[in-house]
């Protein structure tokens, strides 16, 4: 999944305190999705909570080898 569909998977969420993403029957993302959700996403809004649930071992790498600013 690239960049882009992470803007569009966010575009709206804004509004909420809590994002919860449930990776339930995800296989695979891509470093460039992880990145623009977990860095990206989350700098410019970070009074927003991001969560996630039910990862395989792969999704869950590409999440966790996002880096922090």
């Amino acid at each position: 999944m690239a960049r882009s569909r992470a803007r569009q998977l966010l575009s709206g969420l804004e509004k909420f305190q809590k994002v919860v993403l449930d990776f339930q029957n995800v296989k695979i993302i891509g470093p460039s999705f992880a990145d623009e959700i977990f860095r990206v996403w989350q700098k410019d809004h970070p009074e927003i909570k991001i969560v996630y649930k039910n990862c395989n071992e792969e999704v869950e790498f590409m999440i966790k080898r996002v880096p922090s600013e």
